[in-house]
């Protein structure tokens, strides 16, 4: 059994997508102090140029490096609201992970808190993106990342578009697997889009909210299994314990050995380093192509 902390930001994400809502106000001050309550958020925020203006950060924020200067305020689903306070934050920026009533109680502190989700869809990531300089009045620069984003992935896109319909590759993303169930990239997320933009037929697609069936596992048998590899994980290790596991080791891309792992933080944190994500799956699946 593979279990992981993905399994809990699902469940997570699940509960709170219905609720995860924000009035977008633009800021125009280069000198608000802020806290992200998200790694994505975190991430954005040192894209736009404004990182030297972050305060607080949660205990998964672990890039860019220098994140790691910035004071924790704890986990995504208990953040210290009181350690917040202490950072004398005027803003405090969520993605879909923190649960709604913590939104409300950051408000009512004074503090201005917003609250963004953009599951959905590939094109959603450049939505948070932009909500995101929105509110730090960092628009100029969310546009420079957005357009630099979009050129890589038709970059890409171009490259795979040549592979024909039935020649291209059909993946499944496995989140987690085993006995506390199987979580997959289905249709509904915006790996989706990511899986498609590498150029790959995504087996999970029928599948909803993050979560796949044993039965569609095994009757869409994909021609290749993608993990998630962290920096506290062993790929070699990870790949391994799935071919080994079963059922699992029945599937084609076991027997065949196309099982693989690409960057599990870039992949699950819809935001920036999206594209580095569709460039590196697009790598794996057609080296012959770049």
């Amino acid at each position: 059994m593979k279990k992981t902390l993905t399994i809990l930001l699902i469940a997570l994400c699940c509960m709170t997508c219905v609720f995860a809502q924000a009035v977008v106000e633009t800021s125009e001050k280069t000198d608000v102090k802020i806290v992200s309550l998200g790694p994505n958020v975190t991430e954005i925020i040192y894209a736009l140029g404004a990182g030297d203006q972050l305060v607080g950060r949660t205990d998964y924020c672990n890039y860019p490096e220098q994140v790691y200067s910035v004071a924790s305020i704890g986990t995504l689903w208990e953040p210290n609201l009181e350690a917040i306070l202490a950072l004398d934050a005027d803003i405090a920026i969520a993605s879909s992970i923190v649960d709604p009533s913590f939104i409300e109680s950051l408000n009512k502190a004074g503090i201005t808190a917003y609250q963004f989700y953009e599951e959905e869809s590939l094109e959603g990531t450049y939505s948070l993106i932009e909500k995101v300089a929105d509110v730090i009045g960092k628009q100029a620069e969310a546009q420079a990342v957005i357009a630099d984003m979009k050129a890589r992935i038709n970059n890409v896109v171009e490259k795979t578009s040549k592979i024909a319909q039935d020649a291209r590759k059909s993946v499944i993303y496995m989140i987690s697997y085993g006995d506390w169930g199987d979580f997959a990239a289905t249709g509904d997320t915006y790996l989706d889009g990511v899986i498609k933009a590498a150029g790959a037929v995504n087996g999970a697609e029928s599948g909803a909210y993050w979560s796949i069936s044993r039965e569609l596992l095994f009757a869409q048998d994909p021609s290749t299994i993608i993990l998630s590899a962290y920096s506290y994980s062993d790929p070699a290790a990870d790949i391994a314990a799935f071919i080994a596991t079963e059922p699992y080791s029945q599937l084609t891309a076991s027997k065949t050995g196309n099982v693989y792992t690409i960057d599990g933080d870039a992949a699950e944190r819809q935001g920036v380093r999206t594209a580095d994500t569709i460039e590196e799956l697009a790598k794996l699946l057609y080296p012959e192509l770049f």
